[in-house]
């Protein structure tokens, strides 16, 4: 088997040039031994092998490596401060959610809670299943008859508060609904 291999001497070094089929490898053989940076993986290869846009390739190799995503999540993992509105009264926002099921008690099972964002007064309201209908009701009459219409109301993606019902709820009272992550 007659096999021919390229090298690069311009620099004075011998860089073979990597055909294809064993770029992947020697990626990972270099990287792998001590899961160095971008910039660090990127010299590693450079110092040693050659290939058309090996720089790129190598880069976005290392990038997509999971022992470096798990290992370096401070790196990775970084999101800029929100920023808020500051609240001037009670009971305008109002965070709510869903907890449970819970062991029962005189056959409730679960909990809306509803914290005011102002204030931070927590609320847990009992309920008996976790329907649209139970959650705006009870929303209704154990927070809104005692505090009024809030005009801004924060929850999760559950289904209750993405329903068809919950939103015409809102729309009806006038109150904004924004919608966190589950």
């Amino acid at each position: 088997m007659d096999t021919e291999l390229f090298c690069d001497v311009s620099t004075g070094r011998c860089h073979p040039f990597v055909p294809k089929k064993f770029r992947r490898r020697i990626f990972e053989t270099l990287h792998n031994l001590s899961h160095p940076g971008v910039k660090a993986t990127v010299k590693l290869v450079g110092d040693r092998f050659l290939w058309s846009g090996y720089k790129r390739q190598v880069a976005e190799w290392s990038r997509c490596c999971v022992s470096c995503q798990r290992g370096k999540i401070q790196r990775h993992m970084v999101s800029p401060f929100g920023t808020y509105p500051v609240l001037r009264h009670r009971f305008d926002h109002v965070h709510i959610d869903l907890v449970g099921a819970l062991p029962p008690s005189r056959g409730y099972t679960y909990a809306l809670t509803c914290v005011d964002r102002f204030s931070r007064w927590p609320e847990a309201i009992p309920l008996k299943d976790i329907k649209a209908e139970t959650v705006a009701f009870e929303f209704y009459a154990n927070w809104i008859a005692r505090f009024g219409v809030p005009d801004r109301l924060t929850s999760d993606q559950g289904r209750q508060f993405e329903s068809r019902l919950f939103r015409e709820f809102a729309r009806l009272l006038g109150v904004k609904v924004v919608h966190t992550t589950p």
